[in-house]
């Protein structure tokens, strides 16, 4: 099978877009080859939401990643959250403190936010971590407890897979999955009421 899409070297949300483009005018199965776990992960984690079947192989120059269309794949109908667009709230975290104060009391006002949000009766539809705010999934246990709490409760928690790169963290996430560009501007532009913290 020949490699129709390289994406190879591109930034999120890049191989996904490519991806989706190549599906919606797809008559048969493709590849696309990419060069990092994070795009892996992203374009087939995309592939198989929009109802393909996917294959992947490593190679020496990254992933081959074999995309076969199924009878329900419809590109632009794939809703990657569970967060329906126009509906519901979307708690947006691009920072694991409060404020730009104190460090210390911007860390605790996060904690008590989160807890405070975790006691309602109605959680959010999503929550989308990106920038430093990635590190209230991974190192900081408290928050990871209401994070999960917030999951529990039917929450979607998005976490930004370039975010947990840079910060060297994607080994470490503890609660939600990790997404990409792609899937969290759909949720954020999506939202019914967007919280941003």
């Amino acid at each position: 099978m020949e490699i129709e899409i390289d994406a190879r070297g591109l930034e999120c949300p890049k191989p996904v877009v490519m991806t989706k483009e190549a599906l919606e005018n797809a008559s048969g199965a493709f590849t696309v080859l990419v060069d990092n776990e994070t795009a892996r992960d992203n374009v087939t984690r995309f592939a198989r939401s929009s109802g393909c079947e996917v294959g992947v192989k490593e190679n020496e120059s990254g992933f081959l990643i074999s995309i076969a269309p199924g009878p329900a794949s419809e590109a632009d109908t794939v809703q990657l959250s569970s967060c329906t667009p126009g509906t519901g709230t979307v708690l947006f975290i691009s920072k694991d403190e409060i404020g730009g104060g104190d460090r210390e009391l911007g860390s605790t006002l996060m904690k008590m936010f989160l807890y405070a949000y975790a006691e309602r009766e109605e959680p959010p539809a999503a929550v989308a971590l990106m920038n430093a705010g990635v590190r209230l999934v991974t190192e900081d246990e408290e928050a990871v407890a209401h994070i999960r709490r917030l999951q529990e409760q039917g929450a979607e928690v998005l976490v930004c897979g370039t975010c947990l790169d840079y910060y060297g963290l994607t080994e470490k996430l503890k609660v939600g999955r990790v997404s990409n560009m792609y899937e969290l501007q759909t949720t954020l532009v999506g939202a019914g009421r967007l919280v941003s913290l």
